[in-house]
């Protein structure tokens, strides 16, 4: 799932960044990269607030498309 569709609350676990590779490049550099942990934590009228970390992010929608998910619960499943 993209983590705009992403649960609120859940710890969840990045697998992919799909954008084009400025975009990609620059969320990389604020840590979004697979294997990074993140919590939706609420939406604000279409603008995702995610915590990374100890730091707390918004995304626009079309940006937290982009980022492909799943939850931290599932990965300790496949292990």
């Amino acid at each position: 799932m993209n983590l705009s569709f992403a649960p609120y609350g859940v710890a969840l676990v990045i697998t992919a960044v799909r954008a084009e590779e400025k975009l990609a490049k620059h969320l990389g550099n604020l840590g979004f990269l697979p294997g990074a942990e993140v919590t939706s934590l609420y939406d604000n009228k279409g603008d995702v607030i995610i915590r990374l970390g100890n730091t707390k992010l918004a995304l626009g929608k079309g940006v937290a498309m982009k980022i492909e998910v799943t939850t931290k619960e599932d990965v300790c499943k496949r292990h």
